[in-house]
């Protein structure tokens, strides 16, 4: 159950913000940096999070961050990150923190955020792979894609 709408994911209205991550404990650029300016909270736990378990662990993992008046949920779906022209998401990694992000929001009912075209900007994914991810890993919660036009 997806829904699209044009607007900042930074603005969303609902209750958690997801967005893919690397497990370098990088948040350098994209939405991550984004994501990390405007909730001070966000970098710290995540970086933290990073150091204690070993990168190749984490992948697949949703990690929930509970900031001021929003929770961040930060989607392990790459390993590694950087600028050359190779796919750093990893399909299956993200499907699993997807998976683990809509279970963490079923239990409270809370509502979910997404970016639009999320691990296909800077991780060179495919959309047409990520959305059918998405498509049925919330075929029965719904979801929002944020799209910045």
């Amino acid at each position: 159950m997806i829904k699209m709408v044009e607007g900042s994911l930074l603005e969303a209205a609902e209750d958690i913000i997801g967005h893919q991550v690397n497990c370098q404990g990088v948040m350098g650029s994209g939405i991550a940096k984004l994501l990390r300016n405007k909730y001070p909270s966000l970098f710290p736990a995540y970086k933290e999070f990073c150091q204690n378990h070993d990168p190749h662990d984490v992948l697949g993992k949703c990690l929930i961050v509970k900031t001021d008046n929003k929770s961040v949920a930060n989607l392990f779906g790459q390993l590694n990150y950087g600028r050359q022209k190779v796919r750093y998401t990893y399909y299956e990694a993200l499907k699993e923190s997807l998976a683990a992000l809509k279970t963490e929001a079923q239990k409270d009912g809370l509502s979910v955020a997404l970016p639009f075209n999320i691990g296909c900007g800077l991780a060179n994914g495919d959309w047409s792979v990520v959305y059918g991810i998405i498509e049925d890993v919330f075929h029965d919660y719904e979801v929002t894609l944020y799209k910045v036009e």
